[in-house]
């Protein structure tokens, strides 16, 4: 073929080249992460307090060095506060995505000490609706909490990029920060990154899950949800 690229561009009335008067990007299913900070962020130190203090008692599993509460601290008094806040947080985002629902609760809450390098292996939250984590303690460097993508057959074909962000990532990894709150749908798949900490102190942190209370009236996939 002999033709330029110019003459076989389609043209306007006006002899223009055609282009997109209306731009605008569609996120198809997107997958969100939803991020707040405390605006008291001394309710990390005293939940830190009480951790340590179960830790201390020996309230809770431990493994190599790591430390894993009960699930069910959002049942103790000394962590209603932290349960309010997930409850008020929880709402806000069940209200975005515009979820039916007669209320929601608290399906389970723990906390993890661990060293600051330590790696957890990527999994999801079966049977709630929500879940999530509140950075406690975290020391330089420690792991970041990592969201790989869940889209299969998303990077059978991965181009180079010229530069890596959200919306072209395979692995997206969140910054460990204190006083930072996460919260995803709980089928995410999501992990803990190893860290590159020279103090060994702990990482600290609290997550949860939620489930709704409501009817679900889907035709031929309702559910009650009590």
């Amino acid at each position: 073929m002999t033709e330029k690229i110019e003459d076989i561009e389609p043209k306007s009335e006006a002899g223009k080249p055609v282009h997109f008067t209306e731009n605008k990007i569609v996120p198809l299913y997107p997958t969100p992460l939803f991020v707040g900070k405390l605006s008291d962020i001394t309710l990390c130190d005293r939940l830190e307090k009480l951790i340590l203090e179960k830790r201390d008692k020996k309230e809770g599993m431990f493994e190599a060095g790591n430390f894993v509460t009960s699930d069910q601290l959002h049942t103790l008094p000394d962590f209603e506060e932290m349960t309010q806040l997930i409850l008020n947080e929880t709402n806000q985002v069940l209200d975005f995505l515009k979820v039916k629902r007669d209320s929601h609760y608290v399906n389970g809450m723990w906390a993890n000490v661990t060293d600051p390098n330590h790696r957890h292996p990527i999994h999801i939250h079966p049977n709630n609706l929500l879940s999530g984590i509140l950075y406690i303690k975290t020391p330089e460097k420690c792991g970041g909490t990592a969201f790989p993508d869940p889209r299969p057959g998303a990077r059978v074909f991965e181009p180079s990029y010229e530069e890596i962000f959200e919306l072209n990532a395979g692995n997206y990894v969140h910054p460990a920060v204190k006083g930072l709150m996460l919260i995803w749908p709980s089928w995410v798949p999501h992990g803990v990154e190893r860290g590159f900490n020279e103090t060994k102190e702990d990482r600290i942190t609290i997550a949860f899950n939620v489930q709704m209370v409501g009817t679900i009236t889907t035709q031929t996939a309702k559910l009650e949800l009590k």
